[in-house]
């Protein structure tokens, strides 16, 4: 039998076609970590620098305002610092995902002054696969920054639920003013990252909003997909309680 003259090339062209889809998975993967991490907190400087040009203020009132400024700039650079960390495939969120993101929360509403909670549902997995653990708290942190920036809300509700016996599920809440969904209307990156991570998990993440009724994020995954096989023991939420 003859072997057509381009046979010997085409493992190689479909290796570069592995590679190049490899390329844009880690393109869009960077450009997710870089909006989350580093733009929001950015463009949350930059409209709290514009609002307090708008002021008239005293210098103790500039110096409060540089402090934060300090702050949000040493958060940044925290960001790209975990951002490598990341990259380079280094183990996150030792101390356990349900304590990191309770953590979050306290942090946003200390900073926002909008009261935020964690409910964890009895049955929650003490354990999450890393994956899982990393893209469920982006969801969360890039939620609770469009509650922050665009909700004008006074009271936020994150929820971590089991839906079915086979499902696990994530809520943010808000009662805020509420939000245009309209299909037609192009998404926001932080939207379309939201939804890309719910993706990676297998889930499916679904927004829904009523003007003056707040918003709601809610996304729903299949277990197996998030639980490590050797694990899946629910947390003891009684040993939680201080």
């Amino acid at each position: 039998m003859t072997m057509p003259p381009d046979a010997a090339n085409r493992p190689l062209e479909g290796a570069g076609l592995d590679q190049a889809a490899i390329e844009d998975d880690v393109k869009r993967m960077v450009a997710r970590e870089l909006h989350d991490r580093v733009a929001q907190t950015l463009t949350g400087m930059l409209v709290e620098v514009e609002n307090f040009k708008s002021h008239q203020v005293g210098w103790d009132d500039v110096l409060t305002q540089m402090e934060l400024v300090q702050s949000s700039t040493r958060q940044v650079l925290t960001s790209l610092r975990q951002l490598l960390h990341d990259l380079r495939g280094e183990e996150q969120f030792s101390g356990g995902f349900v304590d990191a993101l309770g953590a979050l929360i306290a942090r946003f509403g200390e900073k926002t002054q909008i009261a935020a909670r964690l409910d964890v549902k009895p049955g929650w997995p003490a354990t999450l696969t890393p994956p899982a653990s990393l893209n469920l708290y982006r969801i969360v942190e890039e939620a609770l920054t469009n509650v922050a920036m665009h909700s004008g809300a006074r009271s936020v509700r994150v929820e971590l639920e089991l839906p079915s016996d086979h499902e696990l599920g994530l809520v943010v809440g808000d009662d805020g003013r509420g939000i245009d969904i309209d299909a037609n209307r192009p998404m926001g990156m932080g939207t379309v990252g939201m939804r890309e991570r719910a993706l990676l998990l297998g889930g499916e993440l679904r927004i829904e909003s009523v003007a003056g009724g707040g918003t709601r994020v809610r996304a729903i995954f299949p277990k197996d997909l998030l639980v490590p096989r050797e694990s899946g023991q629910p947390i003891d939420l009684a040993a939680r309680r201080p």
